[in-house]
């Protein structure tokens, strides 16, 4: 049934005819097919309609883009060689870009979006710092190397991650000489980084090794080995620690959830309140 719409005049609708803001459409449908319009007020006001959007990309200033968000610093980088002359404001800026990047590629294929953005800033330091793939970066979660891919030659391929022929999902050594060990989900990067260390110790070269590994994975029995050999094979190894306060991850029950409990939980949050600690973050302020 198709509806058409008049206008009503003011002392119909209660209101002054002369402010057109206030006129009101109507259907005769609505009305008993009774004609109310006046032809001495003809304020025919078009309905404004709300444009459709597509929410895909938020930046750090909360805006939403439904098409690639404009990323001009990130657009100059290819590989981590080109990100070695930008200073810290432009490090700040890249790390908002690819934010706003990885978010635009996962809400067009899905995938692991939260343990990507976790990362962002790290991603952007490690690469910053450190020579790869001389130096070897070994991600505990594969899944959270998302922005490790765009960094590293891969940007123009994330559309196909985590489908047929395209991109892994994880780190793939077979895919970048960036990938230096395929990892999933979790717990193996001490050890492996620990056999990357003593390797290269072996063959006399001078390269750094890092795992990055989050506080979660920690508890797994097998991180607990490979800092008891590392620690008794004393090679020059980094691991950097991601502290998310998930040492036993939170269970959820009808009243929230329950937060992590253990020794070395309690150990790490002292760790984070501790005096030294504080002093250090507040000195890059």
């Amino acid at each position: 049934m198709a509806l058409s719409t008049f206008s009503l005049p003011g002392y119909v609708l209660g209101v002054n005819a002369a402010d057109p803001q206030k006129a009101t459409s109507l259907s005769p449908h609505l009305l008993g097919g009774v004609d109310f319009q006046s032809h001495k007020h003809q304020h025919r006001l078009p309905k404004p309609r709300r444009k459709p959007c597509v929410c895909a990309s938020l930046s750090e200033a909360g805006e939403y883009h439904a098409q690639r968000p404009p990323t001009p610093l990130l657009d100059t980088v290819n590989y981590p060689i080109h990100m070695k002359n930008l200073s810290i404001k432009e490090l700040k800026q890249l790390a908002d870009e690819l934010r706003s990047d990885v978010i635009f590629n996962v809400s067009k294929t899905g995938g692991h979006l939260g343990s990507s953005l976790g990362v962002v800033e790290l991603t952007v330091a490690l690469h910053y710092v450190f020579n790869a793939p001389q130096d070897k970066i070994l991600w505990d979660v594969g899944h959270q190397s998302y922005p490790h891919k765009i960094l590293t030659g891969r940007r123009d391929r994330m559309p196909t991650i985590r489908q047929t022929n395209g991109l892994s999902g994880f780190t793939k050594r077979s895919e970048s000489e960036y990938d230096s060990f395929g990892t999933g989900h979790s717990s193996t990067s001490i050890s492996a980084a620990l056999g990357m260390a003593v390797g290269r110790d072996l063959k006399g070269r001078k390269n750094n090794v890092i795992a990055v590994i989050g506080d979660g994975a920690m508890t797994a029995g097998q991180a607990y080995e490979a800092m008891n050999n590392a620690g008794y094979l004393d090679s020059d190894m980094i691991v950097i620690l991601n502290d998310n306060k998930q040492v036993s991850l939170p269970t959820a029950t009808l009243d929230g959830p329950i937060p992590p409990v253990g020794a070395l939980s309690s150990a790490l949050s002292r760790l984070q309140s501790s005096r030294p600690l504080r002093e250090l973050r507040r000195w890059p302020r």
